[in-house]
């Protein structure tokens, strides 16, 4: 019988302990929207770890910045080929230090950590090739949702090894800031804590009409009809 749950109700370094102490054997495959990785366990150490994007104990690093998504764990007694040689708690341990070396410095060294970036197309193309290691994992996740300290803390480097590829994806123009436009859900839900409108608004002072009005004033060198109508009333 599978396991499954999400990172909500149990955490990812909480889920390899579990693991590690049953010394349970299967593979484990865990998912966040598009995001996935497989990872297989004998007698409770992690054996083999694998993405799109990585293989190894990045994978596994990477996860241990998660706080959503799912997983599922199946078990099996299937031979499993060891590429990871570090114990789970090794691993463990290593991704904690990076998890709280990103919350001890990262805050304080970049005031912008929730800010969140967005690539630029046609710079990556032409320089992808270039960038160093640290800078094409910062890139893949780059996505427009994801912020600074989000995309340090998920990349499974080191909290100095990520900011260093952050700066130059941002020297090289590859990266920008993005600001993402309201959702309409987002207007409606906040339309309850929105002040009370009061006054009124002098559409002849402000509207887009009154606007077009004075330029025509200032191009004929004559009054137009709304002062007309105010002098008359006066």
């Amino acid at each position: 019988m599978a396991l499954t749950s999400t990172f909500e109700d149990v955490s990812f370094a909480e889920l390899l302990q579990l693991l590690n102490v049953g010394h349970k054997s299967g593979r484990l495959n865990v998912s966040r929207g598009a995001e996935q990785a497989e990872i297989f366990l004998s007698e409770g150490e992690v054996a083999r770890a694998m993405s799109r994007r990585d293989r190894g104990p990045e994978v596994v690093y990477r996860i241990m910045g998660w706080q959503a998504g799912e997983f599922r764990f199946e078990r099996s007694d299937d031979p499993v080929h060891r590429d990871i040689l570090q114990s789970t708690e090794a691993l463990m341990l290593e991704g904690m230090k990076r998890f709280d070396e990103w919350e001890h410095h990262v805050e304080s060294e970049m005031p912008g950590v929730e800010v969140v970036l967005r690539q630029r197309a046609f710079a990556v193309n032409e320089q992808f090739d270039s960038l160093s290691v640290a800078a094409q994992k910062v890139l893949q996740l780059v996505d427009a949702r994801r912020t600074v300290a989000t995309i340090i803390r998920e990349s499974g480097l080191a909290a100095q090894e990520a900011m260093a590829g952050m700066d130059e994806l941002l020297a090289e123009g590859i990266v920008d800031q993005w600001e993402a436009k309201a959702e309409m859900g987002d207007v409606i839900s906040a339309a309850g804590r929105l002040p009370k409108a009061e006054g009124a608004i002098d559409f002849a002072k402000s509207s887009y009409f009154s606007s077009k009005e004075q330029l025509s004033e200032r191009r004929d060198g004559s009054p137009g009809e709304s002062s007309e109508r105010s002098s008359d009333s006066d």
